[in-house]
This record gives C-alpha cells, sequence and structure tokens, in this order.
C-alpha cells in the first residue's frame, strides 16, 4: 500500500483561531500542519492569544509570520517557544505547568530549512521570507535586517537561493506569507491584486528566483505553500487558490474568514495537502462543528 502524507494547511488567521482548532487538529492524522501567517486581526492581545493556543499543539507544526504580525513578533515568537520549552521540561521532569502530551511542537520560521519525516521518507521544508505584503515591495526592512540580517529585495533573492543550494535532500516544500510573481496578473489569479483597478502581479520576485534557481538544481519543488492574497476577491467573485506548473502545485489557502456560518452551521476551514511518492494534491475542508 503506497504511503501518503497528509498535512494541514492553515490560511491566513486575522484572529480566526482558537482551542477548538488545536483539539481538532490534535486528534486528526494530520502529520504536520503549516501556517501562512497573519495570526491576529490588529491587537496585541488577540495575535498573542492566537499563539499561545498554536503552541498548545500536539502536532508538529510550522508558522510563517505574516505583515500584520510584524508588531507582535517577537511575544509570537516568545509565546510558541514558551510552549515548547514546558513539553522539554516535562521530558526532563520538574515542570511548573503541564501542558496536553506532545503539546508544544510549533516552531515559527522564517529564511529557514526544516527536515519533515512524511510518508516514509524525508524532505525539506523551505520557509521563505516573513512578513511579505508582495507586489514587488521589500517590506519592513528594519525588522528583516535586525532578525535576519536581510535589507533588500535583492539581498533576500541570495539568502533564499542559498537556502536552495543547502537543501539536503531532492524534494521540498516551500511555505511563504506571500506567494511568487509570475503566476498571473488578473484580480482573481492565486497571488494577484484585486485592490487596484487595474489589477496586477502581486507575487514576490525573490521567491520566484529561489524557485527558478531550485529547478537548475535539479531540485524537486512540491509545492509553495502561501496566502496573503485573501478570497473572496474583492468586488465579487472567488480567487483561482491552486495552480499546477512544471510539475509544482502552487497553494493558497487564505480563505478569510476561515472562520464563517451560513444555513447549515458554522463551519472552519482548512486545506489538506496530500504527498505520496508520485503525487501531491490539495483539496479544501470545511469543518462544521457539532452542538
Amino acid at each position: 500500500m503506497t504511503e501518503i502524507g497528509r498535512i494541514a494547511v492553515v490560511g491566513d488567521l486575522h484572529g480566526s483561531w482558537d482551542d477548538w482548532d488545536a483539539r481538532y487538529f490534535g486528534a486528526s492524522d494530520y502529520d504536520l500542519l503549516l501556517f501562512t501567517g497573519d495570526l491576529g486581526s490588529g491587537t496585541l492581545d488577540n495575535g498573542v492569544r492566537v499563539a499561545r493556543s498554536i503552541g498548545r499543539l500536539t502536532k508538529p507544526a510550522y508558522v510563517m509570520p505574516g505583515n500584520n504580525d510584524v508588531r507582535d513578533a517577537p511575544q509570537i515568537a516568545a509565546e510558541i517557544g514558551h510552549q515548547r520549552g514546558l513539553s522539554a521540561l516535562l521530558q526532563i521532569g520538574g515542570a511548573p505547568a503541564r501542558p496536553a502530551p506532545g503539546a508544544g511542537q510549533a516552531r515559527v520560521c522564517g529564511f529557514s530549512l526544516h527536515p519533515l519525516e512524511l510518508a516514509g521518507r524525508t524532505i525539506t521544508l523551505l520557509a521563505a521570507r516573513p512578513h511579505a505584503l508582495g507586489g514587488g515591495e521589500f517590506s519592513f526592512a528594519e525588522r528583516l535586517r535586525s532578525a535576519y540580517g536581510v535589507d533588500n529585495i535583492q539581498t533576500s533573492a541570495r539568502k533564499l537561493c542559498a537556502l536552495m543550494e543547502s537543501v539536503p535532500t531532492r524534494e521540498l516544500l516551500v511555505l511563504a506569507h506571500n506567494g511568487p510573481s509570475g503566476l498571473g496578473s488578473a484580480a482573481n489569479d492565486l497571488w494577484g491584486c484585486d485592490f487596484h483597478a487595474e489589477a496586477g502581479d502581486w507575487g514576490d520576485p525573490d521567491l520566484a528566483e529561489a524557485l527558478a534557481h531550485a529547478h537548475k538544481l535539479d531540485k524537486r519543488v512540491l509545492a509553495v505553500i502561501a496566502g496573503h492574497m485573501h478570497t473572496p476577491v474583492r468586488g465579487g467573485g472567488a480567487r483561482t487558490w491552486q495552480l499546477r506548473r512544471h510539475g509544482t502545485l502552487y497553494v493558497n489557502p487564505a480563505r478569510v474568514p476561515r472562520i464563517f456560518e451560513d444555513e447549515s452551521g458554522r463551519h472552519r476551514h482548512h486545506v489538506m495537502l496530500e504527498v505520496g511518492p508520485e503525487h501531491v494534491a490539495a483539496r479544501e475542508v470545511l469543518v462544521r462543528e457539532l452542538d
């Protein structure tokens, strides 16, 4: 029987996450979770609350900080790291508090590589530039300079290309906040602009350059996962949320709000990414809360 790895991909949260989600994913058969960022909805308490809940996850999880997370980035990282620290203390004994068994497996990532054991093989997760606003702009230069030593779009491209060269496996996944340029300029394209009348490609050129470099290195990029550009599209209609090109699956899971109600009840959105030896597939999942 062919082994299939299953990843829960959770789009921009904007406060739409709580301990109900943490319990649901903890009881699921997902191997890990990936978050595209924007944890809070504009207030410090909101972002830290979400980070604290994510930190309690009993599954491995990687959180890419979004543009809305810049101000709260140190607190978010500290909150998630605190839960991981409590878990480590439990393993050696003497913990002052007792989180759920297996809790504290979430990590904030960015400009980094992470080995993943998935479906019986090791692949690499490459975490791209955090806090990306898109549109070719190098956003939040001061934060990125102090945290990552990167101060312009060219330096970011070089750092991402160097990371590609350091990937120890042939197969990899890429996690970003905003997606790469070159995938369409219509308002409803994966990372197309829907807030200017002329629309346009809002993807990031540094990420596009790194992906092109991966192709030259004969790396197999299984999927690129990024949010930031929400669906539904402003002015009406839905954004294309997945696209396959040159053997890579591009996924934008940023359905905002991800928790919503309709005539059938209250629902929570995420995307299931299935990774097999010869295929990668994505499908939307709506989980209905039961009374």
